[in-house]
């Protein structure tokens, strides 16, 4: 078979009958890579026609093949998470498609530091600084992209970190637009307490549709919001990424002792533009409920501003709860959390409406009972689990709240922690970062194939 396709190719290179890239499709297709090497240099003598190397292409997007890299470069306003569950879940994700070996990753964001740069590097994620544009907000500097940045993908997330991505298009028009959507910013507007928050809600759920229209792929975190994208985009766009469990929390040794006070933990955001939205109210009354009870029960909250405090505590004490009920903290770093974690009996997330809720994942991660509103992609995504549907609540009534609190506490603390790293290992087991970033890579390389 060899010694009769070599004369094959022979005569049909004596003949100049074939181009050499014909040629080689042929000999590729005979697995004869030998052969195919040593006809083509024979060619190069009686032919002008060559085959032209993979290059990269004039606005700096890798024209894409097999033996090449994915490049995704990912827009972020920091590689921490002092902005909230926004940057949590860029960097997660980041991290996670890192360790693709067909992938490189590349986070653009204003500014980092020397430690930002030094854990990236851990986890083979590229800190691209943007230049400063006097003038403009920073987050807005990231709509232009040196023009010899190589990228496949950039990810644009909600109207903060999406709206960039139109200006960059212009300068890297191969480039595929990934557009990630964690918040329904119509539903959210029902529960906040500033001006007009309907109108303002309207306008920008108008602009995330635009967003996720003009994007290639959209991808929605958890499976509430991938129901939300669906109404106007179509599911066929949409990919669901539920986010998985937190490793860097998930080797808190947990006090098995029982202590007298049981902490009731929530913690966010404190703007009291939220404070209804996230359910803040709820937990405070429904602790206050608590008050008679034989065992004390404290609500600790961490998350104020910092300096702003007492403000934040005069917000609770609205609903009439016990100052002797109520410890406020302010706002902490990542790294900070696992001895709030640590400190805690039991976390609740009461939010009247969230689009996914990271902060209930993150106690689950760390080991630690949790109670969260069904009104929440991690509610739908933990109902879907044998353990998971004890811990949602479909209810908004504090009374309905401090019944379930209190039925916790009534476990032993061996028992309740023992409930909550089974439900953790089923958690896991269902919602893989490793997983869902496999069929996210897959789904790139496909959209820039096509």
């Amino acid at each position: 078979m060899h010694c009769f396709a070599h004369k094959l190719i022979d005569i049909l290179i004596s003949q100049q009958t074939l181009s050499p890239l014909i040629l080689l499709r042929v000999a590729l297709n005979l697995n004869l890579l030998f052969t195919v090497i040593s006809c083509l240099f024979q060619v190069s003598t009686v032919s002008n026609v060559s085959v032209a190397p993979l290059e990269e292409s004039p606005k700096g997007c890798l024209i894409s093949n097999s033996s090449r890299k994915l490049k995704v470069t990912l827009l972020s306003s920091e590689w921490g998470s002092s902005k909230g569950g926004l940057s949590t879940i860029n960097r997660e994700l980041a991290i996670q498609l890192a360790k693709d070996d067909t992938v490189e990753v590349c986070m653009y964001l204003p500014a980092f530091n020397d430690k930002d740069k030094k854990e990236a590097d851990k986890f083979r994620v590229r800190l691209l600084k943007a230049e400063e544009k006097p003038g403009y907000d920073p987050i807005d500097w990231l709509a232009s992209v040196p023009s010899d940045h190589q990228m496949n993908i950039v990810i644009g997330h909600g109207i903060h970190l999406g709206r960039q991505v139109s200006h960059i298009k212009e300068t890297h028009p191969e480039c595929k637009w990934f557009q990630v959507v964690h918040t329904d910013p119509e539903e959210l507007a029902m529960f906040k307490t500033y001006a007009d928050p309907s109108a303002k809600g309207g306008k920008k759920h108008e602009t995330e549709v635009k967003l996720c229209q003009k994007a290639d792929q959209v991808v929605a975190v958890g499976p509430k919001l991938a129901d939300t994208c669906s109404h106007y985009c179509g599911m066929q766009k949409v990919l669901v990424l539920t986010p998985g469990i937190f490793s860097e929390f998930a080797d808190i040794n947990q006090a098995t002792e029982e202590r007298r006070v049981f902490h009731v933990l929530v913690f966010g955001r404190a703007d009291s533009e939220d404070f209804q939205l996230k359910g803040y109210d709820i937990a405070a009354q429904a602790v206050t409920e608590l008050k008679d009870e034989k065992e004390a029960f404290r609500l600790v909250f961490v998350g104020a501003p910092e300096g702003e405090e007492d403000q934040v505590k005069e917000m609770f004490l609205k609903g009439n709860t016990l100052r002797g009920q109520l410890v406020v903290r302010r706002a902490k770093e990542r790294e900070q959390l696992a001895q709030e974690f640590y400190d805690a009996d039991l976390v609740i997330m009461p939010s009247r409406a969230e689009g996914f809720g990271l902060t209930a994942l993150e106690a689950l991660s760390a080991g630690l009972p949790v109670l969260v509103s069904a009104n929440s992609g991690i509610g739908q995504a933990l109902q879907e689990l044998t353990l998971g549907k004890n811990v949602v609540l479909d209810s908004e009534d504090p009374a309905t709240w401090a019944k379930e609190i209190k039925a916790v506490r009534n476990k032993s603390k061996k028992l309740r922690l023992e409930e909550a790293i089974e439900l953790r290992e089923e958690y896991g087991k269902k919602y893989q970062w490793e997983g869902q970033c496999r069929i996210l890579v897959e789904r790139m390389h496909e959209i820039v194939r096509s």
